[in-house]
């Protein structure tokens, strides 16, 4: 952060990212985001948290900029004698203008749409597949190609049945969870002891149709 900030702004839709994760996880990566705005220059602990932190990331980027923009003007405000004096208040006040558009009314409340457009399948599965490949994860198509399908029969929800407001955010938290598990070779040892239930499993069968005396001789 910026010498002499003291805070950050914290975005609703963060919510997003730690709502896909455990406690622990999002335990996690409230801590990283803590040690990060105090400059102490944190190493992800993990994937999931370096994968979840990006999007955060990059808002504190966005807003550090903003301040620092912020503060410089000021600074040359001062240089200059502070800010102009404000003309005194008018004694007219023009009437409000209209709106633009008929179909907008003005109120205490205002009422803001959270639907969101349900991306292309192709530009869903071009990001999940770059963001695979930057983070190393190893993700067949068919399983991105699932997710989506899911989502979007599901009314564009995720698996706990909440809207998907920001989709990048949503896949690149499920990435790790979609992740194909690569087989480990059978060692001699775990070949040795199959065989072996296997050959017990085969005289036990044996023993229940024959008796002990008709092994063998089928």
């Amino acid at each position: 952060m910026a010498k002499d900030k003291k805070s950050f702004v914290a975005y609703c839709d963060w919510l997003e990212s730690f709502e896909e994760l455990t406690d622990e996880e999002a335990g996690r990566l409230a801590k990283h985001l803590f040690r990060y705005v105090n400059d102490l220059d944190p190493e992800a602990p993990d994937k999931i948290t370096k994968m979840c932190f990006i999007p955060i990331k990059q808002s504190l980027k966005r807003d550090l900029v903003k301040y620092e923009e912020r503060a410089e003007r000021a600074r040359l405000n001062g240089a200059k004698g502070g800010r102009p004096k404000t003309q005194k208040t008018q004694s007219v006040i023009s009437e409000p203008k209209k709106p633009d558009s008929d179909n907008v009314s003005v109120s205490d409340n205002v009422n803001v749409s959270t639907d969101v457009d349900i991306p292309a399948y192709e530009d869903f599965k071009e990001y999940a597949l770059d963001k695979c490949s930057e983070l190393n994860f190893n993700v067949p198509e068919n399983s991105i190609n699932a997710k989506y399908q899911s989502w979007k029969a599901n009314g564009w929800r995720n698996g706990n049945g909440k809207k998907i407001k920001n989709w990048k955010t949503t896949i690149l938290n499920t990435l790790p969870y979609l992740q194909q598990k690569e087989e480990k070779p059978e060692t001699k040892e775990e070949r040795e002891a199959r065989e072996m239930m296997e050959e017990i499993k085969r005289q036990a069968i044996q023993e229940s149709l024959y008796g002990n005396n008709q092994i063998g001789n089928v």
